[in-house]
């Protein structure tokens, strides 16, 4: 497996915030254009991107203060490789639980079926619990 280079990165930081959340997608638009990695693995990293921020913004703080979300990006010859570090709960993506994708969506209970997809998406995840107490997840996507 081809590690990413640390020359082909970039990263951002915002705020746990909607603004934020723009912000963090319109560097890794600018960034995903940059590395011409094709449509596919585009839609894949927005996807994994929006889900894993917008969760981290959601449900990651017990308070209503501002907190920084780090997130780089990499590419490597075959697959792209976001890293999404905040301070916010400890929460391991790998160890949720699948949803009831039998039930219909209308009854089906809200949650969940964002880090499905995410899982689904990807070709590895990682999680850590830094000695900071830090979130520290890595997703890796494939470009083809």
């Amino acid at each position: 497996m081809t590690q990413p280079k640390a020359a082909d990165g970039s990263r951002v930081t915002f705020a746990n915030s909607l603004a934020g959340l723009k912000q963090g997608l319109d560097a890794l638009k600018n960034w995903l254009t940059l590395a011409n990695v094709g449509q596919q693995a585009e839609d894949r990293a927005f996807l994994v991107f929006e889900e894993i921020v917008t969760n981290i913004i959601r449900y990651g703080f017990d308070d209503a203060k501002e907190h920084a979300i780090e997130v780089s990006f990499a590419r490597s010859d075959s697959e792209l490789t976001l890293i999404f570090d905040d301070d916010g709960r400890s929460l391991d993506p790998r160890k949720v639980p699948a949803p009831d994708l039998h039930r219909p969506l209308a009854t089906a209970p809200i949650g969940g079926r964002g880090i499905y997809l995410v899982r689904k998406t990807a070709k590895r995840i990682d999680y850590e619990r830094t000695p900071k107490g830090r979130n520290r997840l890595t997703v890796v996507v494939a470009l083809a």
